[in-house]
């Protein structure tokens, strides 16, 4: 049984400097390979490199039963840019004003988890890990720098929106927010279900 190759994905900045594209594996890039993300000039006619981010590869981190159905299942599903936290005097965060400065990160989504890349170091800094025990990552979304997360538990239907600092490295999110639920039956069928 062959398994098909991931599509490639793309992301924009929201001030329109930046122009996120990743191909998953690649050619001679070998089994397992995660790709690259190659971030082009998006202030330019003709989009010129302006660097390249590889996507970590999670072969490393599984046993020796390694299959290729556990890479399509991490494979990325989408990319959002996310700035700086945009923090005022009293420090408490300020989502609701959007911030057209340069992409500080990149946040790639994958089924369970998402990975965050610092764009001043070229690295991939940290990953958070969103599902766990019976939740499944939906949807991702960016604001400053908080990325939110739309989580559903397929046992209940019920729906959360978890918000992160992307600027700190902590999986803990800063808040949960209630988004209500979806019907069982058109959960389990992969329909309807909400995004952000």
């Amino acid at each position: 049984m062959s398994l098909l190759t991931p599509a490639p994905l793309i992301a924009r900045s929201s001030d329109g400097s930046l122009i996120g594209v990743h191909q998953p594996g690649g050619v001679g890039s070998g089994s397992g390979s995660a790709g690259l993300i190659r971030c082009y000039d998006g202030s330019v006619s003709n989009g010129s490199l302006k660097f390249t981010l590889r996507v970590p590869s999670r072969n490393h981190n599984h046993n020796h039963n390694h299959n290729d159905a556990d890479d399509s299942h991490d494979a990325l599903r989408k990319l959002v840019f996310a700035g700086d936290a945009n923090v005022d005097a009293d420090g408490h965060v300020n989502v609701h004003v959007d911030v057209d400065g340069p992409p500080k990160f990149l946040c790639g989504m994958t089924s369970s988890s998402v990975v965050v890349w610092d764009l001043d170091r070229g690295v991939a800094s940290h990953s958070i890990s969103v599902s766990g025990g019976d939740s499944i990552l939906c949807d991702v979304a960016a604001a400053g720098g908080m990325l939110f997360a739309l989580v559903r538990s397929p046992s209940t239907g019920k729906c959360r929106v978890h918000q992160y600092d992307v600027t700190k490295e902590k999986e803990t999110p800063v808040k949960k927010i209630k988004a209500g639920s979806v019907g069982a039956g058109a959960a389990s069928a992969g329909e309807g279900a909400p995004g952000l």
